[in-house]
């Protein structure tokens, strides 16, 4: 199977996504509302090891 690079625009759009989830949980927090804080915390973590791995495995490629 072909293995191909993720794009970098995609893996930015992960990153900004990541930093706008984390936003959203600190916000839901403040407010008291711990079920999303839950949630956006989730998004955040899962848009942040998706951007790390698209890092990792694109390097991977380079060299």
């Amino acid at each position: 199977m072909f293995k191909a690079k993720i794009h970098p625009l995609i893996l930015l759009n992960c990153f900004v996504n990541a930093i706008i989830m984390g936003m959203f949980a600190f916000d839901m927090y403040e407010e008291g509302k711990m079920m999303y804080t839950a949630v956006f915390a989730m998004l955040f973590v899962l848009f942040a090891c998706i951007s790390g791995y698209g890092l990792y495995r694109n390097q991977r490629f380079n060299s």
